[in-house]
């Protein structure tokens, strides 16, 4: 196969080709194929970056999940633009997405918490995500004391707990080429519809 058919299509709508790349990384990844780097910017301009996992995209978006009280809920909440960057080494692609946050519907963020194993439920109320934590124990305890609270009871979604939807404006693809001259498509966000060009690696 000559280098000209491996080079990533650029007639393809970047979420056709997402999901293409994204199908495939769940075939070949042992680990988190939905794994995705999450960088935001604080109110002081710094930067800060996690992984995180993804949970649903589509014409929209990229939705994940999240403590609104944690350092990455906080920096959204000052600076709403964000970026992404999915890492398949078993591929050896990748995929960088730039863009803005919106929190998602009620509906919608209590529809996934429901669908999650009930310890996950109790984690996220007993968590107080990125504050300081001087003994493990404590954790365990309030994870204790969540439990007796909801004892046969359902566990609702706490109010601080919500998903959120990253719209891209860039959709990067990246994949390996030999010699290090990468292959490299862009695609920027024109109002409804999406500009593609090639990029030197």
């Amino acid at each position: 196969m000559s280098e000209e058919q491996n080079l990533i299509n650029s007639n393809k709508k970047p979420l056709d080709l997402f999901k293409e790349w994204f199908e495939e990384a769940k075939k070949s990844e042992i680990n988190d194929p939905n794994a995705m780097n999450l960088a935001t910017i604080s109110n002081e301009g710094k930067p800060s970056s996690r992984i995180v996992l993804l949970k649903s995209y589509d014409e929209n978006g990229f939705v994940f999940y999240t403590n609104s009280n944690s350092k990455k809920g906080k920096a959204i909440f000052s600076n709403t633009n964000v970026a992404l960057n999915f890492h398949w080494k078993s591929l050896n692609k990748q995929i960088r997405i730039e863009g803005t946050v919106t929190i998602i519907s009620d509906t919608e963020a209590n529809d996934y918490y429901n669908s999650r194993p009930h310890g996950s439920k109790i984690g996220a109320w007993a968590s107080l995500q990125s504050e300081e934590l001087n003994n493990r124990n404590i954790l365990i305890n309030r994870v204790e004391d969540y439990k007796k609270k909801f004892q046969n009871k359902n566990v609702p979604r706490p109010s601080h707990w919500n998903g959120y939807l990253v719209k891209p404006n860039l959709i990067e693809f990246w994949q390996d080429m030999p010699f290090r001259l990468h292959d490299r498509l862009e695609f920027i966000k024109n109002k409804e519809n999406w500009v593609s060009r090639k990029l030197y690696p």
